[in-house]
């Protein structure tokens, strides 16, 4: 009866030191997290200084009746020194990645296309910014009394001025210049996971 005791002893242990040894299954590496991607928010990856000279001409004219044609009577010419800054981003809380494997630990981070989040024209010339080097009346215009029609002009000039940075700021090649330096912000972040990252542009 002892034998039959100590034979199911041993073997019992042997059946639990078998147990302790036997490797766990390998789980498969965790998909890279995009959260901390999209946490991020939105990434500025380019800022552009801008500097242009604005012309404009704010016409006084009055309609001849019973033509097509109207009388000039003069106008308001502005020169204006205009400056600004705009910056430019991607917004990484659309980010999203695609063709995970597991197996090789590569995948494909998806993220919207670059654009101008910021576009402004600095209005004071104490901090370097925009000036008005020319207000000029000019004909008949130069006659009316008051300064309506010169702060019309200003006000017009700087609304140009302010359509025209951000046309200068969307250009195609400060786009691909924003898109390399998220490219270069980015990597390091989503390798750090231990995945190959791909990065693909929409």
């Amino acid at each position: 009866m002892q034998n039959i005791l100590i034979t199911l002893l041993v073997a019992a242990l042997a059946v639990i030191a078998t147990w302790k040894i036997k490797p766990e299954k390998e789980q498969p590496p965790a998909a890279p997290p995009v959260v901390s991607v999209q946490q991020m928010g939105t990434l500025a990856t380019l800022k552009v200084n801008y500097a242009n000279v604005i012309e404009f001409d704010q016409r006084v004219t009055q309609d001849i009746p019973w033509t097509q044609w109207e009388f000039r009577f003069g106008g308001t010419r502005v020169l204006l020194i205009a400056r600004g800054e705009c910056l430019i981003g991607t917004d990484l809380q659309s980010a999203k990645y695609e063709h995970l494997s597991t197996d090789t630990k590569t995948a494909t981070l998806i993220l919207p296309s670059p654009k101008v989040f910021s576009a402004r024209l600095n209005h004071d010339p104490k901090t370097g910014g925009s000036v008005f080097y020319t207000v000029d009346n000019k004909g008949i215009a130069s006659l009316i009394p008051g300064t309506e029609g010169q702060t019309k002009a200003m006000n017009l000039a700087l609304q140009k001025g302010q359509s025209d940075i951000e046309a200068a700021c969307a250009k195609p090649d400060l786009l691909i210049a924003a898109r390399k330096n998220a490219e270069t912000v980015l990597q390091p972040v989503v390798s750090a996971t231990g995945w190959k990252i791909s990065i693909v542009w929409r």
